[in-house]
This record gives C-alpha cells, sequence and structure tokens, in this order.
C-alpha cells in the first residue's frame, strides 16, 4: 500500500511539473518556432502583437448588437407552445331566480363538557368529587362549577345541567 502510494505522488508531482514547464515557456525549440511562425504569418513579432492588443483598444472595436423590437419577447411570459388552448366560448341561458322558503333551524344544542366522576360520598349531605381537564373538585347539590350546576347526587350517578340540557355522569 505504502508503494502505491508513493507511486501516486510521485506521478503526481511530475505531471504537475511537466505541466507548469510547459506553461512557463521555457523550452527553447519551441519558443523559436513559435517566433517564426507569428513572423510568417503576420510580419511582426510576438511581442509586437502583444502590445498592440490592448484592452481599450478592444473595447473600442466592439459593435452593439441590434435586435429588430418583434423579436423580443417577455422572458417572464410563459412560451405560446406550452400554454393550452384557448376554451371556446360558453353560451350560458340566464334563468330566473327562484324565491326559496326561508326557514331558520335551531341551532344543535351544545355538547355536554367532558367531566367525569372520580367517587360519591353518600350521607346527609351528599357530595361528589369530579374531574374536568386534569382539576378535580368536590361538589353538593345546587353548587355551579365549569357552567355546570349539580341537580342531584345519588348513590351511582351525578345529574348535571348545562346550557344544552342535562346528563348524568356515572
Amino acid at each position: 500500500m505504502n508503494k502505491f502510494l508513493v507511486l501516486l505522488v510521485t506521478t503526481t508531482v511530475l505531471v504537475w511539473g511537466v505541466f507548469l514547464f510547459k506553461m512557463s515557456d521555457k523550452v527553447d525549440s519551441q519558443k523559436s518556432s513559435e517566433m517564426s511562425m507569428w513572423e510568417e504569418l503576420s510580419g511582426k513579432s510576438a511581442q509586437d502583437i502583444e502590445t498592440r492588443l490592448d484592452f481599450k483598444n478592444l473595447l473600442s472595436r466592439l459593435i452593439p448588437q441590434d435586435m429588430p423590437a418583434d423579436s423580443l419577447r417577455d422572458p417572464f411570459k410563459q412560451p405560446v407552445s406550452i400554454l393550452p388552448p384557448p376554451p371556446k366560448p360558453r353560451v350560458v341561458k340566464v334563468a330566473e331566480p327562484v324565491a326559496a322558503p326561508v326557514t331558520v333551524a335551531a341551532p344543535p344544542p351544545p355538547k355536554p363538557p367532558s367531566i367525569t366522576l372520580d367517587a360519591i360520598l353518600p350521607g346527609d349531605n351528599p357530595v361528589a368529587i369530579i374531574k374536568f381537564r386534569g382539576e378535580s373538585a368536590v361538589v353538593s347539590v345546587g353548587q355551579e362549577i365549569w357552567n355546570v350546576v349539580v341537580q342531584s347526587i345519588e348513590s351511582n350517578r351525578v345529574v348535571l345541567q348545562y346550557a344544552g340540557g342535562t346528563f348524568e355522569i356515572r
């Protein structure tokens, strides 16, 4: 494994070295052949060509392109080829309005609260232990708590009255 890593690092360094050497134009044979090619093509040396091509000169030679106004399109508009065909207009006949009899239904009575019975303590003055939303309370007949009124407490049930009627818990 170590030999492989050494071979890999050596090869990488060699490839980068050759690449950087070629990029630095240190090879004399290539430089002279390139110089003669430039002189043959333009009659000037490569250095003359480099000084002649400056950035300001390039910008001054730019010519703006004009586009005809009819070829411009909105880049945010959906292309016509993707749009579905427009729907055909429909003819709708207007019917005369018919007066429906208005009946007002009474709203349904509210649901009784979810009160649970924990215990009943019978006696001369019976009491019940009830629970609602995690809160316990000891109640007697006629007492109001959590928007309900205790109507009666018997040995096996408690009758409660609320805004929508009465209900019993066992």
